[in-house]
């Protein structure tokens, strides 16, 4: 394993998961801030730093879910490459960007809904510096919608849609999609990446 990667992983396992209560507690905190009338940077400023607060804590006891989803995915990142550790930074960004936007009110965990966030931090780093071959340009685009419809998807119910769903929202009149077309071409799609298209919340 590539040292700074391995330097990463020992980091993030600093701090062992929150109680699911304490978790609860510090994502309200944080949606006071994010959601303030005025705007999460014109809040009191008393607000924004119990926020900042609250959402630094709740990033930091799950850092280590990004190694674990990293590990879980599967992906092309190697260990051996130090390129990885700026993967698994990335995707720690998008871990921060969760804490701001879940909803405590919903039904499903945070681990749930971060796990989805940092798949996608994780893709977005091999989409953009790990592509091997051309996509046909309308192909690509059909796939960049369904990452987008997964993602909204994800933000309002915590679970990402069936690939049915999926289809049936990117069909037209003109050109209608199956569910098993779609299918092939999200693995296509994997196939010019040197990392999975799994981190597609289906």
């Amino acid at each position: 394993m590539h040292p700074s990667v391995r330097q990463w992983l020992e980091r993030s396992r600093r701090h062992a998961p929150l109680p699911e209560r304490t978790v609860l507690e510090l994502a309200r905190t944080i949606q006071r801030w994010q959601q303030h009338p005025a705007g999460p940077t014109q809040a009191p400023r008393a607000i924004q730093k119990r926020g900042l607060r609250a959402r630094d804590q709740l990033v930091r006891h799950n850092l280590a879910l990004v190694g674990f989803t990293w590990r879980k995915q599967h992906s092309g990142l190697s260990p051996e490459d130090a390129a990885t550790a700026d993967a698994l930074q990335e995707a720690a960004l998008n871990l921060l960007r969760a804490a701001e936007k879940f909803d405590p009110t919903r039904s499903y965990r945070f681990s749930t809904y971060a796990s989805f966030w940092i798949r996608r931090g994780l893709l977005r780093f091999c989409q953009r510096d790990r592509r091997c071959i051309a996509f046909p340009r309308e192909q690509a685009a059909l796939v960049l919608k369904a990452e987008q419809l997964s993602e909204e998807r994800m933000r309002c119910n915590g679970i990402g849609p069936s690939l049915s769903w999926l289809a049936a929202q990117l069909s037209t009149r003109k050109q209608p999609i199956a569910p098993a077309q779609l299918e092939a071409l999200i693995r296509s799609w994997n196939h010019t990446q040197t990392c999975s298209i799994e981190a597609f919340a289906f």
